[in-house]
């Protein structure tokens, strides 16, 4: 049978906030916003007082604080080593597309010669005119 209930510490929640939210510096604690009214129901003959929860948070805090918790502990940031950087070669058609995808082509480009010297020649050629 599942379970049906889960109980976490402030401290537990403080974790998940700062995990979620993706904090990564600071000292946090809990925070729970209440609303509090005063009525008087027609089933209770006496004054009551009804208190309701407006949000639930966490907020900065003090280091010294006994409550907070150390998001850089909770949540370290992650370092990128140099070899996980060095991007994939993708497999197949699209490691082309995303080779020629950067290749600009001009039509200068496809009346050039195709030996180097004679490349050299035509430039040659083209600054003494």
């Amino acid at each position: 049978m599942a379970n049906t209930e889960y109980l976490l510490s402030h401290q537990d929640l403080v974790k998940a906030v700062i995990i979620h939210q993706n904090i990564h510096e600071g000292f946090w604690r809990l925070n729970i916003n209440f609303n509090v009214a005063a009525m008087h129901g027609k089933d209770v003959p006496d004054p009551s007082l009804a208190v309701t929860i407006q949000g639930i948070g966490i907020m900065q805090a003090d280091s010294t604080d006994e409550m907070a918790v150390d998001a850089a502990r909770a949540n370290p940031e992650k370092t990128v080593s140099a070899a996980s950087e060095a991007p994939r070669a993708p497999a197949g058609m699209q490691f082309c597309r995303d080779v020629y995808r950067n290749i600009e082509v001009r039509l200068d480009d496809a009346a050039r010669p195709v030996s180097a010297s004679t490349a050299v020649d035509l430039r040659a050629r083209q600054q003494h005119k």
